[in-house]
């Protein structure tokens, strides 16, 4: 089976779902009927539609984008123009008319993109499907977090859990702050590790402790010299 020449798009997501319904399908993965269905309907689903949110975010991302450069370079351009003879009258109404219209185009798409905050959406999108792929090839080879384990089915709860957890990532999409507040994984950690913001206050503690003993230390030390 060869991938499409059209990476990303209608074929790559249907070469995808077709590549990978066979090896869920597969029967030296020696998975249930049960398990099988959730690989499907849930992992798969899960990719193919994000694959398909990404690219839609893409292509309103890069054309919102292209509206608005060039539509600032051709209103730099028709504002420097200086149309003053009589007879180009009718062309500097025209000229006035364009640059009105391109303004307002420029306007929509900077509001459109700032509305729907589609640069954002979109690498956010392809940061869910990456690791949901990497997820799923993880658990397909039994590698990486899966490694201890013997079989598909023992390590299947563990991979469950974590496709779970990726995909309420998908409702933080809308709330970038929400996703930015969470801490990189850990090779070995969960989906999410505990936030190190947490272990501040007992460094800091434990610094401050430190300071404290250093300096009665020394103050017993300098006590004991001015004593006769």
């Amino acid at each position: 089976m060869s991938l499409p020449n059209a990476y990303h798009g209608a074929s790559y997501r249907a070469w995808l779902n077709e590549d990978l319904s066979a090896m869920i399908e597969s029967k030296e993965l020696g998975l249930s009927n049960l398990h099988k269905n959730y690989l499907r309907s849930r992992w798969l689903e899960q990719v193919l539609r994000m694959e398909y949110k990404s690219n839609r975010a893409a292509r309103m991302y890069y054309a919102l984008r292209l509206i608005t450069v060039i539509g600032c370079i051709f209103i730099l351009m028709l504002v420097s123009l200086k149309i003053d003879d009589q007879r180009w009258a009718t062309w500097a109404v025209s000229v006035r008319y364009l640059t009105i219209s391109l303004s307002l185009l420029v306007s929509i798409s900077v509001a459109v993109e700032h509305l729907f905050n589609y640069g954002e959406r979109l690498w956010q999108y392809q940061r869910i499907v990456e690791r949901l792929k990497s997820e799923g090839w993880r658990f397909l080879q039994l590698s990486g977090r899966y490694r201890h384990y013997a079989s598909h089915s023992e390590a299947f709860p563990l991979f469950a859990n974590q496709v779970e957890a990726l995909s309420q990532r998908e409702a933080e999409v809308s709330s970038p702050e929400v996703v930015r507040e969470r801490v990189v994984e850990e090779e070995h950690g969960g989906v999410e590790s505990p936030k190190k913001l947490d272990l501040l206050p007992k460094e800091n503690g434990q610094s401050a402790a430190t300071r404290t003993t250093m300096r009665d230390v020394v103050t017993r030390h300098l006590n004991q010299q001015r004593m006769p």
